[in-house]
């Protein structure tokens, strides 16, 4: 275990930790509430705001959009590596471990997306399959980093997010 006087991984320990400490000592900060708004722009093209960020969604253009940006089940799944590659930064630096290069490769399938399409109407549009693979290389041994890795998959939320169900509510209000 390093201290907290280490920057290890890019990461400032004593800071990290703070932080953690402090959204930890908040009860209520374990349900991390979140929201985002999306808006139509033109075609098949969105507007998403999260935070203060704002990033574009798109559609490929082989389904008549623009193909600038990645689309909905495309942010899932970079949102799905980025959550694991945060989650195994933060777990091996915790535990002391020194990453030189690190990557997390996730490949899909979807169940049946003609259904999007209004081309089917047998099974699902969502994810059938997702596998993630990280290709690590660090100052431990195999045994330490499928540990991390194991956690790190433990405790993502987005991983969590994908494979429990979650109560959804969609409403809509129509604007006169």
């Amino acid at each position: 275990m390093p201290d907290d006087n280490t920057r290890i991984n890019g990461l400032d320990l004593a800071a990290t930790n703070a932080a953690i400490a402090a959204v930890g000592a908040n009860p209520a900060a374990s349900h991390a509430p979140k929201s985002s708004r999306v808006r139509w722009l033109s075609g098949l093209k969105f507007k998403a705001q999260v935070r203060n960020h704002v990033f574009m969604v798109d559609e490929p253009s082989h389904l008549a959009g623009e193909d600038e940006s990645p689309n909905s089940m495309e942010y899932v799944l970079g949102a799905y590596a980025a959550c694991l590659a945060t989650g195994f930064v933060l777990n091996a630096s915790q535990r002391g471990v020194h990453i030189q290069n690190m990557e997390v490769s996730v490949q899909s399938s979807q169940n049946n997306v003609f259904t999007f399409l209004g081309l089917s109407e047998e099974g699902h549009p969502g994810f059938e399959e997702i596998k993630a693979k990280l290709f690590v290389q660090a100052d431990a041994d195999q045994a330490t980093l499928r540990e991390i890795w194991e956690r790190t998959v433990k405790t993502s939320p987005v991983h969590n997010s994908l494979v429990r169900p979650v109560i959804i509510a969609p409403e809509m209000d129509v604007i006169a």
